[in-house]
């Protein structure tokens, strides 16, 4: 028997509306063969020197499209050329949107524009204002393209599975908790990033027929209620509550996304495969299996990508500060500390996550067992979370805690120091160090997707941990905090991007000219 949020969701699915096609002979864009090629390649290059998840680097795309178009080119009426920049950069098949979609993208575009216009005054100049009015376009039209409701209607019955179970010591059942355990599903389920639950948050707080609100008026009335919505909007997305939930989710999250997959086969007949235990069972068994090899090769191929975009960062840091400091503050060149900050790192992050291995047939019963919990909404755990420890065990733990950061991070100073590292050498290893570790982190997590999380307590892995915890810490916290500089990116938007559309842009033009003129002699 299948739980209420699974029947909910099932009730939704009926009731799902898609868009609508192309119409037979309507006009669709299309871009030269020439141009997409030289497109994806350029896109390829931009996203090596800007190491992001594969699922949030449509979006991005989109945005930085915007930025340029809005920002620095000063566009009006700019959905069809961003369309097929789009297509160009191989986000969207060629010769498959219509051109009224692009209508829909300047209307999007109109509507952030009437916004930002109503938006008080001394809100409307804080530069960050800019960067939210771009997130939320960029996103809302990733999800004209590419509509996720189906993954809105998992999410939301993966919530309403577990909210129940979630108890906060020191904390009621007030909307703000809601808010983070809803948060904290999506960031289990989907690896949502805060620029898409910005905009999910933004919906749900203003209007939730907010994607259709094209009334001047009312986008008015939410314009002057934005710096409330937005304010509160960076304070959940940065609480640490959704973040403690993460890794008590990990399990039930992999079930749900076994339920999500069912989904996507089947739709709105996916109760028939609920309810059947074999066709279940036999489902499971086939995904997860094609799913192991893909979600493998698909982690190497993120290494290496990762690798090279370390190579590239820390080759061009080694000319930029290393190389000047030591000629001109020291007097002469250690080659070894060089040749050791350009090499370890991405040595050390190949080592790490190429150590990864396919799950096998225990990992796949484990899984089978959670789904068939999930969709009956039996045995599911209780999860516990003590927000704030008080007393002397409290302190005593920071102060270790403390101490244990400062002997990691001591040793491994020591030990350079010993090698003749100077101090800037010493500053870029342990900076990146920290990435590194984090960034090896978050690819072996992506490896593991699948892979059904069990208490492991055996003093080697346990010590590991103890001595890894503070580098991986102090890695979150630089990439969090410093995740915008990148010179390369710099470079690539700034410099080269826009000749660079424009001369594809071009190219395609001339293309379609050459075709009308061949037209004309046949």
């Amino acid at each position: 028997m299948l739980s209420n949020p699974i029947n909910a969701l099932l009730e939704r699915l009926k009731g799902q509306k898609f868009l609508s096609e192309a119409s037979s002979g309507e006009a669709l864009i299309n871009v030269n063969k020439i141009t997409e090629k030289a497109g994806a390649a350029y896109e390829k290059i931009r996203y090596l020197v800007d190491y992001k998840d594969d699922r949030h680097i449509r979006r991005s795309a989109i945005e930085r499209i915007i930025k340029r178009k809005i920002i620095f080119e000063k566009g009006e009426d700019i959905g069809f050329s961003l369309v097929q920049e789009l297509i160009a950069g191989r986000y969207l098949a060629n010769n498959t949107i219509p051109e009224r979609a692009t209508r829909e993208v300047d209307r999007i575009i109109f509507k952030y524009k009437l916004l930002e216009r109503h938006l008080p005054a001394t809100f409307r100049e804080d530069i960050r204002v800019r960067n939210i009015l771009v997130s939320l376009i960029g996103t809302e039209i990733e999800e004209f393209f590419f509509p996720n409701n189906e993954d809105d209607f998992v999410a939301e019955a993966f919530y309403a599975t577990i909210k129940d179970s979630v108890k906060v010591e020191g904390m009621s059942r007030s909307d703000m908790m809601q808010t983070q355990i809803l948060i904290a599903c999506y960031r289990s389920l989907f690896n949502t990033d805060d620029e898409t639950l910005r905009y999910k948050l933004w919906q749900k707080l203003t209007a939730s027929n907010w994607p259709l609100l094209y009334d001047e008026i009312e986008i008015k009335r939410v314009a002057e209620a934005s710096p409330g919505v937005w304010e509160y909007i960076r304070h959940e997305l940065n609480d640490p509550l959704s973040f403690r939930l993460l890794p008590k989710l990990y399990n039930d999250a992999i079930y749900f996304s076994v339920v999500r997959e069912v989904i996507r086969a089947y739709g709105a007949e996916s109760g028939r495969i609920f309810e059947d235990h074999e066709a279940l069972t036999h489902f499971t068994e086939e995904f997860l299996e094609k799913n192991y090899q893909s979600q493998y090769a698909k982690t190497r191929s993120s290494a290496i990508r990762a690798v090279l975009y370390v190579f590239l960062t820390k080759s061009l840091l080694a000319l930029a500060v290393e190389v000047p400091y030591q000629v001109y503050i020291l007097g002469g060149l250690e080659y070894f500390p060089i040749a050791t900050n350009i090499i370890f790192h991405p040595l050390l992050l190949f080592t790490v996550t190429m150590s990864t291995k396919p799950l096998g047939e225990e990992n796949t019963k484990a899984i089978e067992t959670g789904v068939h919990n999930v969709l009956s909404g039996e045995n599911i755990r209780p999860i516990k979370i003590n927000l704030e420890q008080t007393g002397l065990f409290n302190s005593l733990f920071i102060i270790i805690y403390a101490a244990l950061f400062f002997i990691v991070f001591g040793i491994i100073v020591f030990i350079l120091q010993r090698l003749y590292f100077s101090a800037a050498s010493i500053l870029l290893f342990m900076l990146f160090l920290a990435l590194i570790s984090y960034f090896a982190l978050r690819i072996r997590h992506s490896a593991n997707r699948w892979k059904v999380a069990k208490e492991d307590d055996r003093f080697v892995t346990v010590a590991f941990n103890i001595f890894a915890l503070p580098i991986v810490r102090a890695g979150r916290w630089l990439s969090r905090r410093f995740s915008s500089i990148n010179v390369f990116v710099f470079v690539m938007d700034f410099i080269i991007e826009t000749p660079f559309k424009m001369l594809l842009h071009f190219s395609d033009a001339f293309v379609s000219f050459l075709k009308e003129k061949q037209q004309d002699v046949n």
